[in-house]
C-alpha cells in the first residue's frame, strides 16, 4: 500500500525597517495599535504560532533580518521557535527548518559575489540559531537561476523549494523532488510545491477555515487526482504570515491540520529533509531561469515595468542607480583595502560574525590585516565594511515589489543607499554617487510627485549633518 505524505512550508520574512539615522523602526501608518508592521505581525503571527507549537509541525524558514529583530525585541519567542525545531531534530536527527539568504535579494539580479555573500551570511545565521548546518535554503521570492543553485551547492546546501511553473517540464510530478544540473557540475535537488493546494491556502480563506474540511475537500481530491504507483509527498508552500496575519486564527488551523486532521485520514506528516533521506531524488529536470513564484513575468517586477505593475516606470531607474552605486562602492572598497587587507571580499563574507555578535568589527579587521594597522587605516576599513553592509541591504526586494515609489520600502532602500555613500565618503573623501543621481532622478511617484533624487539627496544631506555633529 503506497503512502501519502503532506507538508506545509511557511516562509516567514519581514524586510529591514530600521531607519539608518536612528537604528530604530519609526512609527508606521496602519500598524496601529503597534508602532510598526513588524511588531503588529509579530503579535498576529509569530507569537501565536510559537505558542501553538507550530514550528515543530511545519517546514519553515525565517529570514535573518526577522531573526535579528526578534532576538532584540522578543528573545523569549525566538527561544520557543528554536526549542520546537530542536524537538524535531531530537526525534529524527534532521531539521524541519531551512536557511534563507541574509537579505531578501533577488539573487538572479545580484552580482555573483553578492550571491555568495548572501548565501554564506544566511548559512552562518542558521548555524548560529539552530546549532547545525542547514540542508535546504529558501530563495527570496523563489527567484532562481542556475548560478544561484550552483552557489548554494558549493556551500553545502542540498535542496530548495520552487513553484511548479519554474520547471521546464510542464508535466512533471510535483509529488517527487528532482535533481537539477548546475554550472559547477553538481546535482542540486528541487522540490516543486503543489500549486493547487498552495494557492488554496494562500488565496482562498474558506479553504483554511476548517482543517478537517481542507483535508477532505482539497487535499484528498488532489491526492486522488495525482495518484501514482509510489509513495507521494504533497507539499504546500505559502507566506508564513498567512497563519494569523493575512488570515486571522490560521495559527489554530495549521496547528490542528498537522497534529490531527491529516493523520485521521491516514496521511503522514512530512518534512523535505526527511523525505530526501527516505526517498532520494532519482529523476532529473531543468528549471526555467529568471523565474519566481510571485511574478508571472519572470523577475521583471524587480527591475522594470511588467504586467503586475504596468505603470511603475520608477523601478528601472531605481535598479540602474543601485547597480551603478554598487559598482562604485565596490571599486572604492578594493582601492582602500587592497593594500592593507589580505582578502577584502573574505573580510566582507566574515562580517556576518559581527552582525551575529560573535566577533567585534575591530578584531575582525585586525584578523585580516596584512600588517598592524594605524588608527586611521583601522577606521577606514571599518567604514568601508559598514558601507558594504548598507549597499547590500539597499537591494532588499521589497523596494521594487509594490506599485509606487513613495512607500516605506523603496524609501528605506534609498536611505540605505545614501548611508552607504556617506560611509564610503567619510573613508575616502569620494562621492560614489557622482554621475549617478541623474539616473535616479527619472524615478518618480505617481501619487505624490516625489522623485528618487529628492529622496536620495535629502537623506545624503541629513547624513552629512549628522557626521559634522559627530552623531554617527
Amino acid at each position: 500500500m503506497h503512502k501519502t505524505h503532506f507538508c506545509a512550508h511557511g516562509h516567514f520574512y519581514q524586510p529591514p525597517r530600521e531607519d539608518p539615522f536612528t537604528g530604530e523602526i519609526p512609527q508606521e501608518y496602519g500598524a496601529e495599535p503597534y508602532n510598526d508592521w513588524t511588531e503588529r505581525i509579530y503579535h498576529e503571527c509569530y507569537l501565536p504560532n510559537a505558542q501553538e507549537g507550530n514550528f515543530q509541525k511545519i517546514s519553515f524558514n525565517i529570514g535573518p533580518t526577522l531573526f535579528a529583530w526578534m532576538e532584540k525585541h522578543h528573545p523569549e519567542t525566538l527561544r520557543l521557535i528554536i526549542e520546537q525545531e530542536q524537538l524535531v531534530f531530537q526525534r529524527s536527527g534532521l531539521s524541519n527548518a531551512i536557511a534563507h539568504p541574509y537579505f531578501h535579494l533577488i539573487l538572479p539580479l545580484a552580482k555573483e559575489r553578492d550571491k555568495r555573500t548572501m548565501i554564506r551570511w544566511g548559512i552562518r545565521d542558521y548555524q548560529r540559531r539552530f546549532g547545525r548546518d542547514p540542508k535546504g535554503m529558501w530563495l527570496p521570492e523563489t527567484a532562481v537561476d542556475l548560478s544561484s543553485l550552483a552557489s548554494m551547492a558549493d556551500q553545502g546546501i542540498e535542496f530548495t523549494i520552487l513553484a511548479p511553473w519554474q520547471a521546464r517540464d510542464p508535466n512533471l510530478d510535483t509529488t517527487q523532488p528532482y535533481k537539477v544540473g548546475t554550472e559547477n557540475g553538481k546535482d542540486f535537488v528541487v522540490f516543486f510545491y503543489n500549486s493547487f493546494l498552495s494557492g488554496q491556502l494562500s488565496f482562498n480563506p474558506s479553504a483554511s477555515e476548517n482543517a478537517d474540511r481542507f483535508v477532505n475537500e482539497w487535499l484528498i481530491p488532489q491526492r486522488d487526482y495525482l495518484l501514482q504507483d509510489r509513495d507521494q509527498l504533497f507539499l504546500a508552500a505559502t507566506d508564513g504570515e498567512l497563519f494569523g496575519h493575512h488570515q486571522p486564527y490560521r495559527d489554530k488551523f495549521v496547528g490542528y491540520l498537522l497534529d490531527g486532521a491529516v493523520e485521521k485520514q491516514g496521511i503522514n506528516h512530512q518534512f523535505p529533509a526527511h523525505w530526501l533521506r527516505d526517498y532520494p531524488a532519482s529523476e532529473c529536470t531543468e528549471i526555467i531561469e529568471n523565474t519566481s513564484w510571485s511574478c508571472h513575468h519572470g523577475i521583471e517586477r524587480w527591475r522594470n515595468v511588467c504586467g503586475d505593475a504596468p505603470t511603475a516606470t520608477w523601478k528601472k531607474p531605481l535598479r540602474e542607480f543601485m547597480d551603478g552605486l554598487a559598482d562604485a562602492i565596490d571599486a572604492l572598497f578594493i582601492d582602500q583595502l587592497g593594500g592593507i587587507i589580505d582578502a577584502p571580499w573574505t573580510l566582507r563574507d566574515e562580517y556576518v560574525e559581527c552582525l551575529l555578535g560573535i566577533q567585534s568589527i575591530d578584531d575582525l579587521i585586525r584578523k585580516h590585516a596584512i600588517t598592524e594597522l594605524t588608527p586611521g587605516q583601522q577606521a577606514i576599513a571599518k567604514l568601508m565594511i559598514q558601507s558594504q553592509y548598507e549597499r547590500l541591504r539597499m537591494f532588499s526586494s521589497d523596494a521594487w515589489f509594490f506599485f509606487d515609489l513613495d512607500r516605506i520600502e523603496p524609501l528605506n532602500a534609498i536611505k540605505y543607499a545614501a548611508h552607504a555613500v556617506s560611509l564610503a565618503e567619510q573613508a575616502t573623501g569620494k562621492d560614489a554617487s557622482d554621475g549617478l543621481v541623474r539616473i535616479i532622478s527619472q524615478a518618480h511617484s505617481e501619487l505624490s510627485g516625489l522623485t528618487g533624487d529628492m529622496a536620495f539627496l535629502g537623506s545624503l544631506k541629513k547624513f552629512e549633518k549628522l557626521t559634522r555633529r559627530g552623531e554617527r
